[in-house]
């Protein structure tokens, strides 16, 4: 099915990776009159995913609190999906998604409080993004909405994160948007895996938000495809995930150096838990020394000859967030592609706070002073099933202490690491003969600062929220 992309938010297709200014406004709404008004003037200016702006580039998210401010009737609010309603800040998502101790939503800076809307603003230059904001403060202030949270962003030189990794390599390819046919040992994944209203990795529609026909009268929404008594609402939208991640650089090559004696083997060891060298290329293709033709690649896999992880180790960044074509819970490498595939999300993140040192070489890295900079990443990730994909990757992936036959490892980059005497995470395993090393005693690395769950809808699903009454 082709993908109706004037009906589709732009940021699903592209990351405007050409705008280099961009904010995150998070808002709350004092008047539902007030509040859709704003959102009949801002319509016309979201971008759509024919569009390829070269000056600014607008999306909206909703929460499902914003949704249910602006009155939407009950059936459409009871629509939408368990884990949305609850929110990602609820007692009953802390656990699923490690979010206890440090990370506790009551130590957030935003996520915990009344949060309706995500305006995403994103423009060419700073001087754009400022006229883009001034903008939008008259239309807000007109109608009554206020900004409680402003979310700077910042890309870095070379596609870098601040930890001074190459990031943003491996991304899911999405079949309908090639032009030709993919080579046949290509992974692609259907639409449906990202955007609602189209099918999935299970030849299904996944699980969406909807109207009953009766209640769309002025009629914005097309039918569901599977019930006709119903309007899609969910068509050509998805749920976007986003957490603020704080990166304690300091803290990660303070550690480097405490476990080893010079700076080549302290950069080996932060490759080891990230899976791959500063520069991209993998450990399972390179193990010994970075290769500089492999760091963009992502043609490869762990199953063949890799399994105990004596390249990239088992609990490696890189592995858990995506383990491709081996997991120690199935029995082949095609059962582990295909459990590997039904986890995967669309990322579309950006990091935040300004660089450590110009050009992020983990060797200068590890020579500056610490500073109290605020610096991270905006984690940012768009599925049409939040539990099955989001949730389930950071419970039984990055979370679990016992993933691929560990003991009592969580990711070493993104994990909660803590000893709660029942158990701990806080160790790093590296495979080697006879017997594995242990690194014991990890800090955390990454700290959620705030996050949410959002509604990214179509086009006519926001004309219908704006004016549904």
């Amino acid at each position: 099915m082709e993908l109706e992309k004037e009906d589709i938010q732009g940021l699903m297709v592209r990351g405007h990776g050409n705008l280099t200014s961009a904010r995150f406004l998070l808002y709350n709404c004092t008047d539902p009159k007030g509040s859709c008004d704003f959102l009949k003037e801002i319509t016309p200016l979201i971008t759509h995913a024919e569009e390829k702006p070269e000056e600014e580039a607008i999306h909206i998210a909703f929460t499902y609190e914003g949704l249910a401010f602006l009155n939407l009737p009950a059936p459409v609010l009871n629509s939408f999906c368990r884990e949305f309603k609850e929110g990602m800040s609820a007692e009953q998502r802390n656990s699923v998604l490690g979010d206890i101790g440090d990370n506790d939503p009551e130590n957030w800076t935003w996520g915990n409080d009344s949060i309706h809307f995500l305006l995403m603003v994103y423009a060419k230059d700073q001087a754009q993004l400022d006229k883009s904001m001034l903008r939008i403060k008259e239309q807000t202030d007109r109608c009554g909405i206020k900004l409680i949270h402003t979310l700077p962003t910042g890309l870095l030189q070379h596609q870098k994160e601040h930890f001074g990794f190459r990031d943003d390599i491996s991304r899911p390819v999405i079949r309908e948007l090639l032009k030709e046919a993919p080579p046949e040992t290509a992974t692609t994944f259907p639409a449906g895996e990202f955007i609602m209203g189209y099918k999935n990795l299970y030849d299904e529609y996944a699980p969406a938000p909807f109207v009953p026909q009766e209640l769309d009268k002025k009629e914005f929404l097309p039918y569901h495809p599977d019930y006709p008594e119903r309007k899609d609402l969910g068509k050509n939208g998805s749920y976007l995930i986003f957490r603020q991640m704080h990166q304690n650089v300091h803290a990660f090559w303070k550690y480097m150096k405490e476990q080893t004696d010079e700076k080549a083997a302290a950069i080996k060891l932060a490759s080891k838990m990230v899976g791959r060298w500063p520069d991209g290329s993998p450990l399972s293709l390179c193990p010994m020394q970075p290769d500089s033709a492999l760091s963009e690649s992502n043609d490869f896999g762990f199953w063949d000859d890799d399994q105990a992880g004596l390249k990239c180790p088992m609990g490696a960044h890189i592995r858990r967030t995506n383990p491709r074509d081996h997991l120690v819970t199935e029995k082949s490498k095609i059962d582990s592609t295909e459990m590997a595939a039904k986890h995967q999300m669309l990322r579309k993140g950006r990091p935040y706070g300004p660089p450590i040192t110009p050009a992020l070489d983990p060797n200068d890295i590890m020579d500056a002073s610490e500073d109290e900079q605020e610096r991270g990443l905006h984690f940012i990730c768009m599925v049409t099933d939040i539990r099955r994909q989001f949730e389930f990757v950071q419970n039984n992936w990055v979370s679990f202490h016992k993933f691929g036959g560990l003991e009592n490892d969580a990711d070493p980059i993104i994990g909660n690491h803590y000893n709660n005497g029942k158990f701990n995470t806080d160790e790093f395993s590296v495979p080697n003969y006879p017997i594995r090393k242990k690194y014991k005693n990890l800090p955390n690395f990454t700290l959620i600062k705030g996050g949410a769950y959002f509604f990214f809808p179509g086009i006519k699903a926001l004309q219908y929220i704006a004016s549904h009454d």
